[in-house]
C-alpha cells in the first residue's frame, strides 16, 4: 500500500506548497498556518497566515509514480516520452490517475512511466507546457 501525500497550489499568490511545507516541520502548534481536512470526501486545505480571509488551496494528490529520474509525479504533472506530451488527471470513471494526451489521447499510468516519461512540471506553474509540443 502506497503513502497517501499531497501537495497544494495556493491559486491567489502563485504558490506551489510541498508536502513537507504543509507538514509545517519544526513549526509550534502556535506558528501553524495550514491546516487540512477530510469532509464528504474532499480533501479541503486551508492557509490562515490572515484568520479573516483564509486562502483555500488546490490539493494535488501524489500518483505513486516516478519519472526517468526518480522525480515524484502529482495531479497537475505534465510528462513527455517519445509518442507525446501528457497531462496527469484524476478520473471518476476509472477511479485511479490517467495521462490525457495533448493529442485528447487517454491512458493508464502506472510504474512503468519510470522507464520512459520525463516531468516537465506541472499546469499551474508552467501552463503553457500543454500550449505546444515540448519534448
Amino acid at each position: 500500500m502506497r503513502e497517501i501525500k499531497f501537495r497544494a497550489w495556493d491559486d491567489e499568490n502563485k504558490i506551489m506548497y510541498s508536502p513537507e511545507e504543509l507538514e509545517q516541520e519544526g513549526a509550534s502548534e502556535l506558528e501553524k498556518t495550514i491546516y487540512g481536512y477530510l469532509s464528504f470526501g474532499a480533501v479541503l486545505i486551508y492557509d490562515f497566515k490572515n484568520p479573516e480571509e483564509p486562502i483555500e488551496l488546490l490539493p494535488l494528490q501524489s500518483t505513486g509514480w516516478y519519472d526517468n529520474e526518480q522525480r515524484e509525479i502529482y495531479e497537475g504533472d505534465v510528462v513527455v516520452n517519445d509518442t507525446g506530451v501528457y497531462q496527469i488527471m484524476w478520473s471518476e470513471e476509472v477511479a485511479g490517475f490517467i495521462l490525457i494526451g495533448n493529442d485528447g489521447s487517454m491512458s493508464m499510468g502506472g510504474p512503468y512511466m519510470s522507464d520512459t516519461f520525463k516531468l516537465k512540471g506541472n499546469i499551474y506553474q508552467n501552463p503553457e507546457l500543454l500550449d505546444f509540443d515540448v519534448r
